[in-house]
Order: structure tokens, then C-alpha cells, then sequence
């Protein structure tokens, strides 16, 4: 579903990107979101980096309560393309960063976790280690089911706006 709403975006994307980078040289292209969006950030960028050369250089990747993308394979290919790059903040217990469960897919994270641990402010660094084993001392140390869509809800402090009650034409 991601990788989808990414395909129907990406060509008017790629088009203004192209021209961006020509009337901007020395700017960087900071691809971002919140759950969805951060999906569909890190899938943009990494469908980006292949199409338009000299992006690669000039992007950077910031992702906050992002849902895993994909197996062993994916995260490999990610890493290698853009993993020095791509920052994933996930907070305490956000089940969003769970999703889908280990157990029953066998999706994995690509690298580098940035985990607020707690609500003190607390921050661990984690790395992904080989074959698709997530740093157990980082967001997949809480159990799946101390899990709280709170923790979703509000990083940093700031809790992204109510799609509830978003209007939409």
C-alpha cells in the first residue's frame, strides 16, 4: 500500500525535484514524515535517489513513527542506498513501530534508530545488525503488547495534527 501511493506521486515529484535542484545547487533535500508519511518518505527518497542523478549526495532522511517497509532484502538494499543517511525516530512504546508484528510477517527496519526512550527525554542510538535482527536494545526491546498508541501520538512533544477531524475535499 505504501509503495503504491508513492508510484502515483513520484513523476510530478521527480519533475519539480529536477528543477529544484537546478535553481537551488547547493541546498539538501530533506525527505520526512509522521507513520504513513514517514513510509512513504523513505520509499520516495530511496525511488528518487535511483532516478535522479546527483540526488544521492544532497539527501537526508528523517522518519518519526515509521512502520517496518519490508524483508531482509529491502532493508539490505535500503541500508546500502541511503541507511547513512535515513534517521528513524521511534518513541518508547509506539506500536505503529511494531507494525507489521514480527511474528507475523517477516518485516524488518532498515537503519538507524533513533529511540526516545522514554518521556524524561532519554535517546538510544540503535543499529540494525545482519539479517534483518532489529538492535534488541532499542524500540523492539518493549514487548509488542506494552505497546500504546500514545506513544504514537506525540514525539517530541508535539502531537501531529487530529486526522479525525481534518476536513477533506
Amino acid at each position: 500500500g505504501f509503495l503504491e501511493s508513492v508510484r502515483g506521486a513520484a513523476r510530478v515529484v521527480e519533475s519539480h525535484l529536477r528543477q529544484l535542484m537546478v535553481d537551488y545547487p547547493d541546498y539538501m533535500v530533506v525527505f520526512t514524515g509522521h507513520s504513513k508519511g514517514g513510509a512513504e518518505a523513505a520509499l520516495s527518497a530511496l525511488d528518487l535517489v535511483r532516478r535522479i542523478d546527483g540526488l544521492r549526495q544532497r539527501v537526508r532522511v528523517w522518519t518519526f513513527g515509521e512502520p517496518r517497509l519490508g524483508d531482509t532484502h529491502f532493508a539490505n538494499v535500503y541500508n546500502k542506498e541511503l541507511g547513512a543517511v535515513t534517521y528513524r525516530v521511534t518513541s518508547a512504546a509506539d506500536p505503529v513501530v511494531a507494525m507489521p508484528p514480527r511474528f507475523l510477517f517477516d518485516y524488518c527496519h532498515h537503519n538507524l534508530e533513533i529511540w526516545l526512550s522514554s518521556a524524561e527525554g532519554d535517546i538510544y542510538v540503535g543499529q540494525n545488525f545482519k539479517e534483518c535482527a532489529e538492535d534488541p536494545r532499542a524500540s523492539s526491546s518493549v514487548d509488542f503488547y506494552d505497546r500504546s498508541i500514545v506513544w504514537h501520538k506525540n514525539y517530541l512533544g508535539l502531537p501531529p495534527s487530529d486526522h479525525a477531524v481534518a476536513e477533506f475535499s
